[in-house]
C-alpha cells in the first residue's frame, strides 16, 4: 500500500502543470491604447488557424483609449491580440502574451512603435520579454545594417533580377481572378527562391549570404537558450518554428528533433506536443520513396473514412486543397485535362479538402469544377489531416503515390506529372 501511495503521489507532482493546464480559468485583461484611433482589438490563439479565427473573432472593445476583458481559457498557451483595423487593412503585427490565473496588464502603440509594446504580468510572459530582449540585444543590430544595406540595393535596383522582376510585370498584366494565368507564374517564383537566382550576384555576396550566416548563428544561440529554459514561453518559441520554419530549413529541423524530447517530457499533454509530434511525423515521413501516411477523413455524408479504402493498385494523385484556396483550384484545373486522358489507363485522383464549419462550400466548389472522383473533408480540423502531412501553408499540396502506394512525387507540375504518368502507367 505504502509503495501505491508513493507511486500516485509521484504521478501527481510530475503532471502537476498538466492537469492546471486542462482546468478552466479566467485571466483579467486590462490596457492602455496610445496615440492611435483604433476601436477594437481581436484576441486570437497562436494555434488557431486564420481563417477559423476570422469566420468568429472575439472582439475586445476600445474605449477612449482604454480596455478590459474577462479571457476564459483551460490550458496555458501563446495568445495574441491584434488590432482590427490593422487586420482590415492587411498587414498586422500581433502583441503576443500568456494568460494565467490573474492580471495581464497592457501598453499599446501604433504599429510603427511595436516594439514600445508592454505586456505585463505572469512568470511566462516575463520570460518571453527576457528572451526577446536579450535576442535583440544579441542580433537586432547587426539585423538593421544588413536591412540597410538591403535596401540600398533595392534603390539601386540590384536587389532581385531582371527575369525574377518579369514574374511580377506578367502577373499585372493578368485578368482579376485569372487563377490559372497565375499558377505557373507563381511555381516559377518559387522554383527561383529555392535556386537562389532570385537574387542578384551583388545581393547574394552583401546581403543574402551574410543574412544565412547571421540566422545559422541566432539559431544556434535560441536553441541553447531554450535548451537550458525549458518553459511553456519557450515551448511557443519551439512550435512555431516548427510550423514556420522546419519545412524549408534542414537545419533549425535538427535542432527541434535534438530538443523537442526535452519539452515532451516536460509537458506531454500539451496541444503543443500533439501538433509538433504530428508535423514532425509528416515532414519526416512525407518524402519520396515513403509511403504515404494514413489518416481518416470525413466523407461529405458525414462518416469517417481511411485513405487506404480509396487506394487500390493506381498511381494516385492526393490533392489536399479547400475550396477557399484559389492557387489550389487553379493547380487542379491544370491537372483536369491529365485526369481525363489517363484515368481509363490507371490514374486516379482523392481529395481531402481542409473545409471551416459547414460542407456548403466545398460541395458547390465540388460540382462548379466537376471533382469526379473521391472527395473527402476535414472540417475544422478535427482530424487533423494536414498537420499530418506537415502542410503548414494556405495553398494545399499534391502527393502522388505509385501502384504499390509509394510517394513518387510532391508538388508536380501539369508537365511533371504527364512525364510521370507516361512512365507509370506503361
Amino acid at each position: 500500500m505504502r509503495y501505491l501511495i508513493q507511486i500516485f503521489f509521484l504521478f501527481l507532482v510530475l503532471n502537476e502543470a498538466v492537469f492546471a493546464q486542462k482546468l478552466s480559468s479566467t485571466c483579467v485583461l486590462t490596457g492602455v491604447v496610445k496615440n492611435r484611433n483604433s476601436d477594437t482589438l481581436y484576441i486570437r490563439k497562436s494555434t488557431q488557424d486564420l481563417r477559423a479565427f476570422l469566420e468568429n473573432p472575439i472582439k475586445i472593445p476600445i474605449h477612449k483609449g482604454v480596455f478590459d476583458y474577462k479571457l476564459s481559457f483551460s490550458e496555458t498557451e501563446a495568445f495574441e491580440l491584434i488590432f482590427q483595423d490593422e487586420l482590415e487593412n492587411g498587414s498586422w503585427r500581433p502583441i503576443l502574451f500568456f494568460p494565467f490565473l490573474g492580471s495581464v496588464q497592457f501598453e499599446l502603440h501604433p504599429q510603427k512603435d511595436w516594439g514600445n509594446n508592454k505586456v505585463i504580468g505572469g512568470e511566462l510572459n516575463k520570460n518571453y520579454a527576457l528572451f526577446r530582449s536579450i535576442n535583440q540585444f544579441k542580433f537586432q543590430s547587426a539585423k538593421n545594417q544588413l536591412y540597410q544595406i538591403r535596401d540600398s540595393l533595392i534603390r539601386a535596383n540590384a536587389y532581385e533580377t531582371e527575369s525574377y522582376l518579369q514574374i511580377f510585370k506578367d502577373m499585372r498584366l493578368l485578368k482579376q481572378g485569372d487563377h490559372e494565368g497565375r499558377v505557373p507564374l507563381y511555381q516559377k517564383s518559387d522554383e527561383m527562391e529555392k535556386t537562389g537566382s532570385r537574387y542578384t550576384d551583388l545581393a547574394k555576396q552583401y546581403y543574402i549570404n551574410p543574412l544565412d550566416s547571421l540566422m545559422r548563428e541566432e539559431f544556434d544561440w535560441k536553441y541553447k537558450y531554450i535548451t537550458s529554459h525549458i518553459s511553456l514561453s519557450n515551448y511557443y518559441l519551439l512550435w512555431a518554428d516548427v510550423m514556420r520554419v522546419a519545412k524549408d530549413n534542414r537545419i533549425v529541423a535538427q535542432y527541434i528533433r535534438e530538443v523537442f524530447p526535452l519539452f515532451q517530457k516536460k509537458f506531454p499533454l500539451h496541444s503543443y506536443t500533439k501538433s509538433i509530434v504530428n508535423q514532425l511525423n509528416g515532414l519526416q515521413k512525407v518524402a519520396l520513396g515513403n509511403s504515404y501516411l494514413d489518416v481518416k477523413a470525413f466523407t461529405l455524408e458525414g462518416d469517417t473514412m481511411k485513405l487506404s479504402k480509396a487506394i487500390g493498385g493506381k498511381v494516385t494523385l492526393i490533392n489536399f486543397w479547400g475550396s477557399w484556396c484559389g492557387p489550389c483550384i487553379a493547380k487542379m484545373r491544370l491537372i483536369m485535362p491529365l485526369y481525363d486522358k489517363y484515368k481509363n489507363q490507371g490514374f486516379e485522383i482523392v481529395g481531402i479538402a481542409r473545409e471551416f464549419q459547414n460542407l456548403t462550400a466545398v460541395k458547390n466548389r465540388i460540382k462548379m469544377e466537376n471533382y469526379s472522383w473521391l472527395n473527402l473533408v476535414d472540417l475544422d480540423d478535427k482530424l487533423n489531416v494536414w498537420n499530418k502531412y506537415g502542410i503548414n501553408n494556405g495553398v494545399g499540396m499534391f502527393v502522388v503515390l505509385d501502384q504499390q502506394r509509394k510517394i513518387v512525387a510532391i508538388d508536380p507540375k501539369a508537365d511533371e506529372l504527364e512525364a510521370l504518368l507516361g512512365k507509370l502507367l506503361l
